[in-house]
């Protein structure tokens, strides 16, 4: 609304502006008064009139240049202004003005006069323009615009005028002389010629405008003729009126101007029809509008190549042309309007008709000046005013209309990309899931019966799936939403499987394979879009190789690697052309991939140079099988790890517990909810989960056991369809230790199911060292201070030393044992042992020593988890750091409680706190490592568990306090993850 508001008032603006500079002048001459058989009395008129037409009877007397002092009495009288009467070509014009006193200093303004004349006041020659004559061979004509300004000696003036006219149709006084007080006179002339200036200064700005318009969309011929029109408007305008180009260049001969102004004035009303036919395509024919038109060309071209105003006679005929042109395109702009025969919006329809009549006001206006001679019309003025107006209006209607036409189909555009996209993405899942389950199935088959119709079908579905994975690229590349894998590939190994995959179609068509490598080399590239384009090139390569060869090079050339595949033959140069033309999904491929692919069409065959970056050398493998990646080997069903496959489409699931059956003891599950079932019936080694499932997919559900279960408990694989960063952002983000797209080979399961494997088991070891390194750390005067004690209370307490020496067992052998059991244990025994720790240094320090646990109700220690010796060492840290280092008794409390599905533990002191930068250093794990398990370890332990976090709290004097916050884990039923 603001934009609206701000555009309408610019227009207002525009308008009072136009308005201003167009009638600012109006008031300037005064025609009521007229002269009477010769004589024009102003003695009478008021002093603000400083401005008359000297208009009415002039006496006139015909074919004599009669002298200003000889003047007859009794001589014909002419109106003026107007054309003189008799058939006569030269003359003499007479009228005697009686002046008001305040005319002091006249100024004279002559605007028309044809052609050639001598004017004299009493009697003195003021001015002489052409050169006068009884015949037309003797007579120079000339017909400026002009201005005289004297003072008078007398009160009265004698105005003499002779002219002499044989070019032009009407002769004598056209437009109105105008008298009148020389500074008055003056600035009329200025405001006139500034008002002239600045429209032909306007409509060249429009005439540049719409021609930058047509430019920009040469189909629109309308905007073309706009710009032509506005041009010839800003060319007539100059001609006419004020004259502004004599003005500017008064040397501009008599015939060429007139010529220009004629022609300029018909090629004018041509461009403005054409404009009109071209913007409202049902207005006319081409054809008619042409017709139409040709004798406004024709009298147009013929007043441009004939004598300046040999043709003026016919001039009325073709204004009144004109004008029923105008009366014409009106007409059948309302018939438009009100049958709705056209496809142009009503309101640009409205805004044109306003113009079009506008323009017809200005031009039967210009006629009336024409014809009868009245000189400064207001309504000229206007409808010229409301014409320029209304045409960008109307232009401006249609840009805004127009865009709101491109917003619309533009959406709709999208809406259809969108759609297409969407069709072509589904099309190809679709596709290529069933060709992966075909071609592994097939696979399968193949190595259990090696039958050439299996490796037949094997080779047909692996030709399919690149077809496929070639639509899919195209649709990515075209719109912009391409992402490659580059990584170190054997070339060798690509090229040797395309080769095998047409081992049958260079047999039968006799043609020779050569191949030159070395098997080691490396290049960086996407592996399997690599695949797809060496397909691509091979095939081609073997379809113009018929009985020829196929030679294929693979050469290392510093920084990059050069691939170039050759085939030639004696029946290949009529099929070249056609092919080439299918390698532009590779070359665009090639050029992401940092390289480059050219084409070469040889005399007879065709050559492929592709260059790649050097990816290095592959290292020799001490044992050269035919399998390239890790893979579990098969074992006895008693023994195979086992596989959860979490997946709703039922033929995917079975299709992957076919591929990998061999190697895993598989269970099926369909849904989130029956994935929760067999997890709680019998935790497996690993879980391979489908990202998109219905009710709940698979990143929630993975979310979901990641509450229960760490990387290392249940590693996940999740089955993604696409590659995008922020979708396997998500997908890592939810707790899966690795990713798979859909659909896969059977190698790249086995592949990364077994790199999750012995990830796992480096982990299980590396926990055992950790665990190791912990019992390490129970340094040996901790263990003589227990022993000293015992040993004291053997000869005082035998029963407390007996008590003693069972708490001291209990802690070494859940320290030496939790190496062997896992990292993890239940609440309940890592109370036991701190229970256990707590009565040994009580044993040291008797009652300064104060320890309370608190364990929240809801809590059941027996079931609740946690990791094994984390919550000791922060008692631990307590009694030694905080209580043991202050004078006096002091107290420790554990506090265990249920939040927010969260396990929190506070241990808390009043022991002898410590500063904000020993919190800070704490923190950061800068502390020095203390008797027992070191405090390091259990920041570092607890930044690895998901969810948990370890604050302090400390005051020096007052005393510390350690919270431990972790997911709260235990056994719980299945509906609790659908409550």
């Amino acid at each position: 609304m603001i934009k609206k508001g701000i555009s309408w008032l610019l227009i207002i603006l525009a308008i009072t502006m136009l308005a201003g500079l167009t009638f600012n002048d109006q008031e300037a001459n005064n025609t009521k008064l007229q002269a009477k058989e010769g004589l024009l009395d102003l003695s009478g008129i008021a002093k603000n009139e400083k401005v008359v037409a000297l208009s009415g009877e002039w006496k006139f007397i015909g074919n004599q240049y009669v002298d200003a002092s000889h003047f007859p009495q009794h001589a014909t009288l002419e109106s003026v202004p107007g054309s003189w009467s008799e058939d006569v070509q030269y003359g003499t014009y007479q009228l005697k003005v009686e002046l008001p006193p305040h005319f002091e200093k006249i100024g004279l303004r002559v605007r028309n006069i044809w052609s050639a004349h001598r004017l004299f006041i009493n009697g003195k020659e003021l001015a002489s323009y052409g050169t006068l004559g009884t015949k037309k061979e003797g007579a120079i004509a000339s017909n400026p615009v002009y201005e005289l300004y004297f003072t008078p000696k007398t009160n009265s003036l004698t105005i003499t005028l002779q002219v002499a006219d044989f070019f032009n149709a009407r002769h004598g006084i056209i437009f109105p002389i105008d008298i009148g007080v020389a500074e008055t006179i003056a600035n009329d002339v200025a405001k006139d010629i500034n008002l002239e200036k600045t429209t032909i200064i306007i409509l060249f700005i429009f005439s540049i405008f719409h021609c930058s318009l047509y430019l920009l969309r040469t189909k629109d011929k309308a905007f073309f003729f706009s710009a032509m029109y506005f041009f010839t408007l800003a060319l007539l305008v100059s001609t006419r009126g004020e004259r502004t180009l004599f003005r500017e260049f008064p040397t501009i001969p008599f015939e060429l101007y007139f010529r220009l102004q004629d022609f300029i004035t018909y090629l004018n009303a041509v461009t403005l029809f054409f404009f009109v036919v071209y913007t409202v395509e049902t207005m006319v024919k081409r054809r008619t509008a042409i017709l139409l038109t040709l004798p406004l060309i024709l009298y147009g071209l013929g007043t441009l190549f004939s004598p300046a105003r040999s043709l003026s006679s016919l001039q009325y005929i073709f204004f009144g042309y004109i004008n029923g042109l105008a009366l014409v395109i009106i007409a059948r702009l309302i018939y438009l309007f009100f049958t709705k025969n056209t496809r142009i919006p009503n309101n640009e329809l409205i805004i044109l008709s306003v113009s079009v009549f506008s323009l017809f006001i200005f031009s039967v206006s210009g006629a009336f000046d024409q014809f009868y001679f009245t000189g400064k019309n207001i309504f000229n003025r206007l409808g010229l005013l409301f014409f320029i107006l209304g045409m960008n209006v109307f232009l401006a209607m249609r840009l805004i209309n127009r865009t709101t036409e491109a917003e619309i189909f533009s959406e709709r555009l999208e809406k259809a990309t969108i759609g297409k996209d969407s069709f072509l993405e589904v099309t190809t899942k679709e596709l290529e899931q069933p060709l992966y389950h075909a071609l592994n199935v097939t696979k399968s088959l193949s190595a259990q019966r090696a039958l050439v119709e299996h490796q037949l079908l094997e080779q047909q579905l692996e030709r399919l799936l690149y077809l496929v994975n070639d639509l899919k690229d195209f649709t990515k590349i075209r719109f912009q939403d391409f992402h490659i894998d580059v990584h170190p590939v054997n070339v060798q190994m690509i090229i040797q499987h395309v080769v095998k995959m047409h081992e049958r179609t260079m047999k039968k068509a006799n043609i020779k394979y050569y191949m030159h490598a070395d098997s080691q080399l490396l290049i960086q590239a996407d592996e399997h879009r690599m695949g797809q384009i060496m397909y691509r090139i091979v095939e081609t390569a073997i379809a113009h190789a018929g009985n020829g060869e196929v030679v294929l090079s693979i050469m290392h050339l510093d920084t990059d690697v050069r691939i170039a595949v050759e085939g030639t033959g004696p029946d290949s140069i009529e099929q070249i052309a056609a092919d080439v033309t299918g390698q532009s999904i590779g070359k665009a491929i090639i050029e992401q991939m940092a390289g480059s692919y050219s084409v070469d069409i040889l005399h007879n065959g065709i050559r492929f140079l592709l260059t790649l970056p050097f990816g290095g050398y592959e290292e020799k493998q001490r044992n050269k099988t035919n399998d390239t990646v890790p893979m579990v080997p098969p074992t006895t069903n008693d023994h195979l790890p086992t596989l959860l496959i979490v997946e709703d489409d039922v033929i995917h699931a079975d299709v992957l517990q076919s591929l990998l059956q061999q190697h895993y003891a598989i269970s099926l599950a369909h849904n989130a909810k029956e994935a929760f079932h067999s997890i709680q019936h019998k935790k497996p080694d690993f879980i391979l989960i489908d990202e998109v499932m219905p009710g709940m997919d698979g990143l929630v559900l993975t979310q979901k056991i990641r509450q229960q279960y760490s990387y290392m408990d249940l590693p996940i694989i999740m089955l993604v369809a696409n590659e995008y960063p922020t979708n396997i952002s998500l997908v890592l983000e939810s707790g899966a230790n690795d990713y798979i797209r859909k659909p896969a080979s059977k190698e790249t399961l086995l592949a990364r199911l077994s790199a999750i494997s012995l990830a796992k088991e480096a982990i299980t070891n590396a926990i055992e060292h950790e665990m190791a390194f912990l019992q390490a750390q129970i340094k040996p005067h901790f263990l003589y201070n227990a022993l000293s004690s015992i040993i004291s209370f053997c000869y005082t307490d035998g029963e407390r030393a007996g008590h003693l020496l069972t708490m001291l067992s209990t802690y070494l052998r859940y320290i030496f044992d939790s190496g062997k059991e896992g990292y993890r244990a239940t609440l309940e025994k890592e109370l036991e042992i701190i229970q256990a720790y707590v009565e040994i240094e009580q044993a040291r320090f008797g009652a300064r020593l104060n320890v309370v646990v608190e364990i929240d109700e809801a809590i059941d220690a027996a079931k609740v988890e946690v990791p094994s010796l984390l919550i000791q060492p922060l008692v631990e840290n307590a009694i030694r750091h905080g209580i043991f280092e202050k004078e006096g008794n002091g107290n420790v409390l554990v506090k265990i409680i249920k939040e927010d599905n969260c396990l929190l533990v506070q241990v808390v002191d009043d022991g002898v706190g410590m500063t904000t930068e020993q919190v800070a250093n704490l923190t950061l794990g800068k502390n020095i490592s203390s008797n027992g398990i070191g405090f390091t370890n259990v920041l570092r332990r607890v930044k690895e568990l998901p969810h948990a976090t370890l604050t302090i709290q400390s005051k020096v004097n007052v005393g510390t306090t350690m919270t431990l916050k972790q997911p709260l884990k235990e056994y719980a039923n299945v509906e609790h993850y659908y409550g």
